[in-house]
């Protein structure tokens, strides 16, 4: 990520972690101050994915490393997620169709719905054996009024 304002957390393989990541999303966003638009939106997101990491991607047998970027790159806001988890390109997941019942509810498929709703851009790739998901989130720009 090109950004001297890059930030990175590693979490471990715990829901727990959620309210760390949120912390840490808090704090470099009350010192940055991108539009509070973004900040919810990137927050949301990064929930959502490292959730669904936790969730979902644990190695049988082995420790889940998780870790998390955010930045500045060509005036967007750019999140990294990056674990060691299995292979899953969350970009092929269908638009989830209403459960019958909520047992048949398949709550990572809403979180990954949510993701393409606030990203403006979405990326997976597989690299080194790692799961690379990549977001990005464009400030919405401030609308001008002619005087008179």
């Amino acid at each position: 990520m090109a950004s001297v304002e890059a930030r990175r957390l590693v979490l471990r393989n715990d829901l727990a972690e959620l309210q760390r990541l949120a912390g840490w999303i808090q704090g470099w966003s009350d010192a940055i101050v991108p539009s509070s638009d973004v900040s919810f939106a990137v927050q949301l997101c990064l929930e959502e994915a490292v959730a669904n990491v936790i969730m979902y991607g644990s190695p049988k047998g082995g420790t889940l490393e998780i870790a998390v970027e955010v930045g500045r790159d060509d005036g967007a806001w750019v999140a990294l997620i990056e674990d060691n988890g299995r292979q899953f390109d969350p970009t092929t997941v269908p638009p989830p169709v209403p459960p019958t019942s909520l047992d048949d509810a398949k709550i990572g498929d809403v979180g990954i719905h949510l993701m393409r709703s606030f990203a403006d851009h979405m990326h997976y790739e597989r690299r080194d054996g790692r799961n690379r998901l990549t977001l990005r989130f464009v400030e919405p720009q401030a609308s001008v009024r002619p005087a008179g």
